[in-house]
């Protein structure tokens, strides 16, 4: 303790005049500040600090209870900031935990969308591949019932040619004989009937094989 009784009753009035600014301040403080404010508990532990001094040097021993009981006080504050801190920290934690493990599951998911996309894409080209080679095929089918309807058509045309060609071959040939000197006989003019007769069913079979021929050719094309 400072001196004697009155110089230490001197001293507590005027720790108390100097104080009561301060006094002020932390309840001003108080109300305005959250209780996790650090400002307010840096304050509550100088004045706990102060009184705590000048009540072990001036013997009072309600200023050392005031300051325990700031002391206190602000110790349980920074206490429950700390936890406060922890938990948000833990919740900080948690929360980029789960966006780790959205992330992940955004690129799993992502991934699987690719990998679908890509057999998506194959079934699509072999798809599209089957298709040309079906179209392909169509096209070589039709080009060869193309060609073998040409062929029959040129055997038909060659077979009709064989066939004037022998029945003109015949014709001249009665004709020859028919113009041929000899004696005019019955049996020679009913000959020269019959050729002309033989003539005239030739040619109409040359025209029913022509009429024939042509109709052939028209169903050849239709089928192409």
């Amino acid at each position: 303790m400072i001196g004697t009784p009155l110089a230490q009753k001197a001293l507590r009035l005027e720790y108390k005049l100097v104080r009561a600014p301060f006094g002020l301040l932390d309840a001003r403080l108080n109300r305005r500040l959250p209780e996790g404010s650090r400002l307010r508990h840096v304050l509550e532990r100088g004045l706990a600090s102060c009184d705590a001094t000048a009540g072990r040097l001036l013997g009072d021993g309600e200023l050392t209870r005031r300051a325990a009981l700031l002391d206190q006080r602000a110790a349980a504050a920074e206490q429950s900031l700390a936890g406060a801190e922890r938990a948000e920290a833990l919740r900080a934690q948690a929360q980029r935990t789960k966006e780790q493990a959205e992330t992940a599951a955004d690129r799993k998911r992502a991934a699987a969308r690719q990998h679908q996309q890509k057999r998506v894409s194959r079934a699509a080209v072999e798809e599209a591949q089957a298709g040309r080679a079906a179209v392909e095929r169509a096209e070589t089918q039709a080009a060869e019932r193309k060609r073998q309807a040409r062929q029959r058509t040129s055997e038909r045309s060659e077979q009709a040619r064989a066939t004037r060609s022998a029945k003109d071959a015949r014709t001249t040939a009665k004709a020859q004989r028919a113009t041929a000197p000899a004696k005019a006989t019955l049996k020679d003019a009913a000959e020269q009937k019959s050729v002309v007769a033989e003539r005239r069913a030739e040619a109409r079979k040359l025209a029913q094989l022509a009429e024939t021929e042509k109709a052939t050719r028209q169903k050849d094309r239709q089928e192409s």
